[in-house]
């Protein structure tokens, strides 16, 4: 196996690459909730005082899910009746979420789904559908994709060393793999306490090559404030299983929060530090802190734009594999009414200063990584609450020192478990 360097192997990162079809987040934050303002009128065709009546009773429902929430269900629940507006059965659906009616939320948030709703708000109602299927039972996805370069592993195969000339040859297959992925979390509340929930992870890739199989796990408790806008802070550990191995395990704080903006756009902020302990690797031991900022706007009800930027620094017991890196990335969501598709697109770059001079190579390593992926869906077709995606994605690393520089697509097809 090649040796690993620090960005190779940052927490999560791998989770987030090998999975990238099964989870919606470059994560293990949770994908929040979007909220919509109170601005959004409730529409129907009364005259223009009976919508302001309505649009009356529809902000005093959204004021009392901060207050009251039981009283909060009562005005939904009347003002739906009055209307049917699937704005009104959305804001009912939440309350009854936050009231931890949980079955009951369930139902109406399935309802939604059924309407023409837009993007942002169908991404967010099956958030709140996994965070109910997480608590009620567990959540789950299932695929298979083949990897053209499981091991990272470059092309080259002559290098020049202090004037030698080196062949390589890798001692692992760099031909492509077929994997087997299964994904499951599951969440309680804890008992006695408003808002702490204990959640657990496992991620795993079966190779046809047993030396690229990797297991990922999370265990964590999390603090969420959940109002207008949305608030965690998660204290966990995050471990990792390479080759049958223990690569790394990582305790971590982390915090994410939503900003929520009129006509459903929205700025999330997160942060991250870890404790890196790699058993096998000392020298890449240290710590890591990341941030990340990004903007999702919602141009039409079947068309949004995102943006997102973030910085981490990684400091390792040996500085050759310290390293700051940072990265932005641009995406969309495209879907069609007529035939339920969405299509997922995003492109993004990275680029990775190390300290000081690679203790084999002789040079300080600079990274430049172009990540481009794509997924499609039928977004209105469920199988057993089971919604199947087809993704693709393609690396390119460029290295200034070649042996760290490759290429790599992957190519899948998954089911997401939504309810």
């Amino acid at each position: 196996m090649r040796r690993p360097s620090m960005s190779a192997w940052l927490p999560g990162l791998a989770a987030i690459f090998y999975c990238s079809f099964a989870s919606s987040q470059s994560s293990i934050l949770i994908s929040p909730p979007i909220v919509a303002p109170t601005s959004v009128y409730v529409q129907t065709a009364g005259p223009m005082t009976q919508q302001t009546e309505l649009q009356k009773r529809f902000e005093l429902g959204i004021l009392m899910m901060d207050k009251d929430i039981d009283q909060a269900i009562l005005i939904f629940q009347a003002l739906y009746a009055d209307t049917k507006a699937v704005r009104v059965q959305l804001e009912l659906a939440r309350s009854l979420f936050v009231a931890r009616r949980l079955a009951d939320a369930k139902e109406q948030f399935i309802q939604v789904l059924t309407q023409p709703v837009p993007i942002v708000v169908r991404d967010r109602v099956e958030w709140y559908l996994s965070e109910i299927q997480k608590r009620q039972t567990f959540k789950f996805y299932v695929g298979i994709y083949q990897d053209s370069n499981p091991g990272q592993i470059t092309s080259e195969r002559t290098f020049n060393i202090f004037g030698q000339t080196l062949n390589y040859q890798p001692s692992l297959p760099t031909n492509t793999q077929w994997a087997l992925n299964l994904t499951a979390e599951i969440e309680r509340e804890i008992p006695g306490t408003d808002g702490l929930f204990a959640s657990a992870s496992l991620v795993t890739s079966t190779f046809s090559t047993q030396a690229f199989n990797r297991q990922i796990g999370d265990t964590s408790v999390a603090k969420r404030w959940l109002d207008a806008n949305y608030k965690e802070v998660r204290v966990g550990n995050e471990f990792m299983f390479y080759g049958g191995s223990l690569l790394y395990d990582a305790p971590y704080v982390s915090s994410r929060m939503i900003f929520n903006q009129p006509d459903q756009n929205f700025i999330s902020v997160s942060a991250k530090a870890a404790v890196l302990n790699f058993p096998s690797y000392f020298y890449l031991n240290g710590t890591q802190v990341q941030m990340q900022l990004g903007y999702t706007y919602n141009v039409f009800r079947n068309w949004t734009l995102s943006a997102e930027v973030g910085a981490d620094r990684t400091t390792a017991q040996t500085d050759a594999y310290s390293s700051y890196g940072m990265f932005a990335g641009l995406g969309t969501q495209i879907a069609e009414d007529s035939t339920g598709l969405q299509l997922n697109l995003k492109a993004s770059l990275s680029r990775r200063n190390y300290w000081d001079a690679d203790p084999i190579w002789g040079l300080n390593r600079t990274d430049s990584l172009t990540t481009l992926s794509a997924t499609l869906t039928k977004r209105d077709w469920y199988v057993f609450g089971l919604r199947p995606e087809v993704g693709y994605v393609y690396q390119h690393n460029n290295s200034n020192i070649d042996f760290y520089s490759y290429d790599k697509g992957i190519i899948g097809v998954f089911l997401k478990n939504v309810f």
